[in-house]
């Protein structure tokens, strides 16, 4: 019945007219992500793939890649959606990290961290400086010392996660127990920690590429001010939403979704206001703030159950539009022209991943049966992953297009494979309550 109704919809997609009126489209088109989504993320949640994989898919097919309903003007036009999505997704996330069932497992968690940051980051690193031209055709006239450089910028990107990835597998498989909650709090982190390398490592490459460069420890410093500036934020946007659901626990979910809208414009005002007037480049980015005031409405006072309960309501619809839109954006030109440096790059993060995650839990000590599965848990990557590599773009117009569409590529694929292996483990160590 399910794919019933989608070849149905599909045909439908083919001749009908949204009529003159501005915004028609994009409100079609709104509804129809929504509804192709849904029942896509049903039809293959028959066979056993999680339903991501399926709004994903749905996404693909509706994008401008193949049936080009969801055209490149109308996906700009649509936006604002991925945005409210992105942040939503971002305050779920906090909301799942609760200290007291993370406290007994910190030393896991960072032994993690550190474990796949390393191992990730030096391998695929490595494999690329190794490769060299071979493996990026613009790097042919970088010296042995800028290609080490474009090397640790590739290698630190591979190491980004996907936190809303993670969220909307663990939720759709009713997960929760140790090795989720694990799995969530190492995910968020390695976000936070990938943003500061990239600093350094852009930085350091910017010194080493241009001609007059210098260290930009500006740049730098300038990052950890962005990343300060939206925990304290977050924090406080937290402090004033426990408040407000402790006074008027009615409606939470709306309030939450309009808490994203306005952090997510505020957020990209500030930025605005101040490259404007003093020239400074300052981005705060949404989704650390969205996930440090989810922390801190989830750990402080006492509407943290509330708050859980209001996201987990309101979730399905977000992540049906969030990964619907994601998988319309997917380039599979791109993929067609880079295909061979993608796969290698996914094979080498793939690989460096599940090694660094064993080791990682080996040297916490850890003896659940979950041990050798953490690895297939964090082969998701999206979110800000693009938008590193799209900085890179900003900085180096002129080999920056061709490194970000192979890194885009790849990222692509991750973001198919990961949930697949994710609910995988998941199954495997018998915390997925639902199939």
């Amino acid at each position: 019945m399910a794919l019933a109704m989608l070849a149905a919809l599909f045909a439908v997609t083919t001749w009908i007219d949204t009529g003159p009126a501005p915004g028609a489209t994009p409100t079609f088109i709104a509804g129809l992500v929504l509804l192709l989504g849904h029942i896509a993320g049903h039809a293959i949640a028959a066979i056993g793939l999680p339903r991501i994989s399926g709004y994903l898919a749905a996404g693909l097919l509706l994008g401008p890649d193949l049936l080009g309903v969801i055209s490149t003007p109308v996906a700009g036009q649509l936006h604002f959606l991925n945005e409210l999505a992105v942040a939503f997704i971002a305050l779920a996330a906090g909301a799942e990290l609760h200290v007291a069932q993370l406290r007994a497992r910190l030393g896991l968690i960072g032994w993690l961290v550190v474990s796949t940051t390393l191992v990730t980051c030096l391998s695929v690193g490595l494999i690329v400086f190794v490769a060299g031209p071979a493996l990026l055709p613009f790097a042919a006239g970088l010296t042995t010392v800028q290609m080490a450089a474009v090397a640790a910028l590739i290698g630190v990107v591979a190491v980004a996660r996907s936190p809303s990835s993670a969220l909307a597998v663990i939720r759709e498989c009713d997960a929760h127990g140790p090795f989720s909650e694990t799995v969530l709090g190492v995910t968020v982190a390695i976000d936070v920690v990938t943003i500061v390398l990239f600093a350094i490592a852009l930085s350091t490459c910017q010194a080493l590429l241009s001609p007059n460069g210098a260290l930009d420890l500006g740049f730098a410093l300038m990052v950890l001010v962005e990343i300060a500036a939206g925990i304290v934020s977050g924090a406080a946007i937290g402090m004033i939403l426990s408040f407000y659901i402790r006074r008027w626990p009615d409606n939470i979910a709306l309030l939450l979704l309009g808490t994203a809208l306005v952090v997510t414009e505020i957020a990209h005002g500030t930025a605005r206001y101040v490259q404007d007037t003093h020239e400074l480049p300052l981005h705060l980015e949404p989704l650390l703030i969205c996930v440090a005031a989810g922390f801190v409405v989830r750990n402080v006072g006492s509407s943290g159950a509330a708050f859980s309960e209001a996201v987990e309501r309101v979730s399905l619809p977000v992540f049906v539009l969030f990964f619907t839109l994601a998988g319309a954006s997917l380039d599979l030109q791109a993929l067609r022209r880079t295909w061979v440096a993608a796969l290698t790059l996914v094979a080498a993060r793939s690989s460096s991943i599940l090694a660094a995650s064993w080791a990682g839990a080996a040297i916490a000590g850890d003896q659940s049966s979950g041990r050798r599965l953490f690895g297939f848990t964090f082969l998701t990557q999206a979110g800000i992953s693009v938008g590193l590599a799209l900085e890179v773009v900003r900085r180096f117009p002129e080999w920056g297009e061709e490194f970000a569409t192979i890194v885009v590529a790849a990222i692509s694929v991750n973001q198919v494979v990961g949930p697949v292996a994710m609910k995988y483990a998941l199954q495997r160590v018998g915390e997925a309550k639902r199939t």
